[in-house]
């Protein structure tokens, strides 16, 4: 198997990165290039060996019983399975119909067959497995695009049905694949060789470099790279983390190895910088998992490759990247859902408690071990990245921690995502839990969610953000807030004078204050600038309180517009409502929701409330929350133009009619 020696050639028979000509971009000027600047690098790496080959048998058999059980079983159902087709027809959808959801399918069923076939040979040492995997790795070197079909942009062609071979593309998955063949070399090591022979071996090694590492040496023009961008999303450390991969473990040459670990040492300094100092994450706890998460992913093989000479973790927006998701557990795999994350947590927990041994944060450690313990409510989608099932297997003191329950974190507050959770007891699901948010409307991955509500009792969804459905080329595309769920009236906020609130920075919360007072905490915010001027809003002030006292959450909205024609106010629920009879002129809604505890009864000041029914087709969204979701409509008894609407939501006494709880893997 070939080698990483340390052996020189010139330096320049490549491109070394440039800085660009404008000194205020983040690039190569922030602060990880300047603790791990090119010089250093090149003279600090070494080798990298993060995890067991199959010859150092000691490290997997002492992988504890009940997950080697499952991980086994998995790898021999995939000596069996079929091993998916990858038609040009199916990757042609995106181009024909907009679909890319079938394709993926295929793509990313090979990827977790490979995984499990890798893991199934680690753990029992058994030759049975090398045949198979050295099919899998051979197909995928086959394969004319490594990456996904909404991927396939090129500079020189047009958007085509197919990919054009003739110009590598980088995108995320084009590079997480080249990662899982890099671990595949890594951990099956000689008997790959030996099933495949040298040839087979070189071939792997020119594939990754043919795709990935000589275009990003030789290209400086990559979005994800964020030389010229101000603003990059998780395109940029997720990616980032796979070429650290392909290059610490199978490029040869030092000196290249070095430029490309600079490379994306500088990209990693522009993602720095639009961190947000609290800690939050605009694109959702899910994305939490392949953004934040993926920056922890670099700076752990930049400090293991360089024997922790190159060591990122000291930078203060680092250090409380792992708050965020502890923040948004609602219970069990429940989740609170902002922007296009997901309502619940789907990836492998190693990821968060691996977040949490980094940066020393005890709660997401436990809430880690927490839910590697609950029944699996993952997509296969999400088991295809062979490093994170390395890493449920040898994450330190994570698959033999004893079970424990979760940290519930009584409040936080991210004041710079404007961001709040609040529970009414700490360390508990029961009760009532309120989050708010403020923010704006150009957030990655955005919805039109400025002042959007979420609202839980004893950790079971009731008022929801009801998420994103199956990605489409709609959903990146120009018609993305023609989906329902990407819109305000979908996220418990106001349709003033038939409009919804607008994509766009200048769509913001403004005079955004936390509120806390004798027992109570909230947010309150002026959301008005959040709909177009056509409106006619001149303030709409939401309050919402979460009441740990009187065990209850209210909710205020009051507003003033003198040209406002019409205003009705929907909150989106997970669970079916029940309206009740009408007291002192007011009509209380009843939302049941079976718990062993009792249901929630939310009592409605200042408006008329109907009930509208959306049946769900999309299969996240059905996922999640099963067949439908409500929406109760309060149509204030005021005049359009100046009003309030009082909502005050508390535990009432076990309603028969409940709904079972929504958005349960176990339920659904």
């Amino acid at each position: 198997m070939r080698a990483t020696p340390e052996a020189s050639s010139p330096v320049d028979e490549v491109r070394p990165y440039d800085l660009p000509a404008d000194p205020t971009l983040p690039y190569g000027r922030g602060p990880l290039t300047a603790i791990m600047p090119p010089a250093v690098v090149r003279e600090a790496l070494g080798t990298w060996h993060p995890f067991p080959t199959v010859a150092e048998r000691a490290a997997w058999d002492a992988v504890p019983a009940p997950r080697r059980r499952e991980v086994v079983e998995r790898a021999e159902a995939a000596l069996t399975t079929p091993w998916p087709e990858l038609r040009a027809s199916l990757f042609a959808e995106f181009h024909r119909v907009g679909n890319r959801a079938r394709f993926e399918l295929s793509h990313f069923a090979r990827r977790s067959l490979l995984r499990d076939l890798v893991l199934g040979a680690g753990l029992t040492g058994d030759a049975r497995f090398d045949d198979p995997v050295m099919d899998a790795v051979w197909s995928i070197c086959e394969e004319s695009f490594w990456g996904l079909p909404a991927h396939s942009f090129s500079r020189r062609h047009a958007r085509l049905p197919l990919p054009a071979t003739d110009e590598p593309v980088v995108d995320l998955f084009a590079a997480e694949s080249g990662a899982q063949l890099a671990w595949t070399r890594h951990v099956m090591g000689e008997r790959l060789v030996a099933a495949g022979g040298e040839a087979f071996d070189e071939r792997v090694v020119a594939e990754i470099d043919r795709r990935l590492l000589t275009p990003v040496l030789e290209r400086d023009d990559w979005q994800w790279l964020a030389k010229e961008d101000r603003n990059p999303n998780n395109w940029t450390p997720w990616i980032c983390s796979n070429l650290l991969v392909t290059a610490l473990l199978t490029e040869a040459d030092a000196d290249r190895r070095a430029v490309l670990v600079s490379k994306v040492i500088a990209s990693l300094d522009a993602y720095v910088a639009q961190l947000l100092p609290d800690g939050g994450c605009s694109e959702g706890q899910s994305y939490w998992a392949v953004g934040p998460a993926k920056l922890l992913d670099c700076l752990e093989a930049l400090r293991g490759a360089s024997g922790g000479r190159l060591d990122g973790f000291g930078v203060p927006e680092v250090a409380v990247l792992s708050r965020y998701p502890v923040a948004m557990h609602v219970g069990g795999r429940r989740m609170v859902q902002h922007a296009d994350g997901h309502g619940q947590w789907l990836l492998e927990a190693s990821v968060l408690h691996r977040a949490g041994r980094l940066l020393d944060d005890p709660e997401a450690r436990q809430l880690a071990v927490h839910l590697r313990d609950l029944p699996s409510g993952r997509h296969e989608r999400a088991r295809a990245s062979l490093w994170r099932g390395l890493s449920e297997l040898f994450e330190p003191g994570y698959a033999d921690a004893p079970s424990c329950d979760p940290p519930f974190p009584q409040q936080r507050w991210f004041p710079d995502l404007q961001v709040l959770t609040a529970r009414q007891t700490g360390g508990s699901a029961e009760g009532l839990m309120l989050c708010m948010k403020a923010g704006h409307n150009a957030e990655h991955h955005n919805h039109n969610d400025v002042g959007g509500l979420s609202i839980a009792l004893d950790g079971q969804h009731v008022v929801v953000d009801p998420a994103v459905g199956v990605y489409s080329g709609q959903t990146f595309g120009p018609r993305r807030y023609e989906l329902f769920e990407m819109n305000s009236d979908w996220h418990s906020l106001p349709v003033v004078s038939g409009t919804v609130q607008q994509p766009g920075g200048e769509h913001a919360a403004r005079a955004v204050r936390l509120e806390e007072a004798d027992g109570c905490v909230g947010l309150t915010a002026d959301l008005a600038p959040a709909w177009p001027a056509g409106a006619g809003l001149e303030s709409y002030v939401r309050t919402a309180i979460l009441d740990r006292t009187a065990g209850r959450v209210e909710v205020t909205d009051t507003w003033q517009g003198a040209g406002v024609s019409s205003l009705v106010l929907p909150l989106t629920l997970a669970v079916e409502p029940h309206l009740g009879d009408v007291e002192d002129g007011q009509r209380v809604c009843r939302v049941g929701l079976r718990t062993a505890t009792g249901t929630l009864v939310l009592d409605v000041e200042g408006a008329r409330v109907d009930v509208e029914t959306r049946d769900l087709d999309d299969p996240y969204l059905r996922f999640l929350w099963g067949e439908r979701l409500w929406r109760l409509l309060l149509t204030p008894t005021d005049g359009p133009q100046q009003g309030q609407v009082r909502m005050v939501f508390h535990r009432g006494p076990v309603d028969p009619r409940a709904s079972p709880p929504a958005g349960d893997p176990v339920a659904h």
